[in-house]
């Protein structure tokens, strides 16, 4: 499906990570993956020798999205290591640990924009020129459930960072389609990785309950009750990377399990 294309994959370090899912699912398909995190972690270094000793093709990249001249440094590597850039997957993101509106600073709100916004935008920026070259490209962004609609318990700053990153995808989608670049966003609900691991941990220490009891009362809130595995997001971002949804631009898609039904 994806033979001799080239994709990066940000926020792609973490071992139970969507970026990790994402990257194995779109090398499955014969593509070769430029992964990226903010430093070479253990775990995206093995991800690497994993898929080049299996016959792969994959780089390691270390790059803060905060910082322009890393992002186009970043992006200028894989363009001298494999010639162009096909796929942009716009993974790296942070959340927030503070959920009241009026506890949060102005500090948390200008990380949140600087990672999640502005870095998605950094990348978009630095390899669109290399799409339009080719007059071809796909970039998708992981936005959230939040940025489809604001969810009980979830930061403000993280929402509202999320709704900037579908409106930056639905403005780029408008802009390039006539150069038949096409943007998209996925938008997960509750994914079992290590982000959402952490958050839980924080509600069960407030809640005095376990780890278990915190994961069981929030899957019950989802419509499948379950949480999504990381590899489904990635069958998304697969389809909305080759040629099944080659009509398929500026759309913001739920992974959700039914959570979006009521947005």
């Amino acid at each position: 499906m994806l033979k001799d294309q080239i994709a990066i994959i940000t926020g792609a370090g973490h071992p139970a990570g969507m970026g990790k899912a994402i990257a194995l699912k779109l090398a499955s398909q014969g593509a070769s993956v430029a992964l990226v995190d903010i430093e070479k972690t253990p775990s995206l270094l093995k991800t690497v020798a994993d898929l080049n000793a299996n016959g792969g093709k994959a780089i390691a990249l270390a790059c803060d999205s905060t910082d322009t001249s890393q992002v186009n440094n970043c992006v200028a590597a894989v363009i001298k290591q494999f010639g162009r850039v096909d796929i942009l997957i716009n993974n790296a993101g942070i959340s927030a640990s503070i959920p009241y509106f009026l506890d949060i600073s102005d500090d948390i709100w200008d990380l949140s924009y600087q990672v999640n916004v502005r870095g998605t935008a950094a990348f978009c920026r630095a390899a669109i020129p290399s799409m339009l070259k080719q007059k071809m490209g796909v970039i998708v962004n992981n936005a959230s459930l939040c940025g489809i609609g604001a969810i009980t318990s979830v930061p403000a700053n993280y929402t509202a960072s999320k709704f900037a990153v579908i409106g930056l995808t639905k403005s780029i989608a408008l802009e390039y389609a006539e150069y038949n670049i096409r943007c998209n966003a996925v938008c997960p609900g509750v994914v079992n990785t290590g982000m959402r691991e952490h958050a839980m941990r924080r509600i069960a220490e407030k809640e005095n309950i376990t780890l278990k009891q915190a994961q069981k009362h929030e899957d019950l809130s989802i419509a499948m009750k379950r949480a999504a595995q990381p590899e489904e997001v990635a069958d998304l971002v697969l389809f909305l990377s080759g040629p099944d949804s080659a009509y398929i631009t500026g759309a913001a898609l739920p992974v959700a399990g039914g959570m979006a039904a009521g947005l």
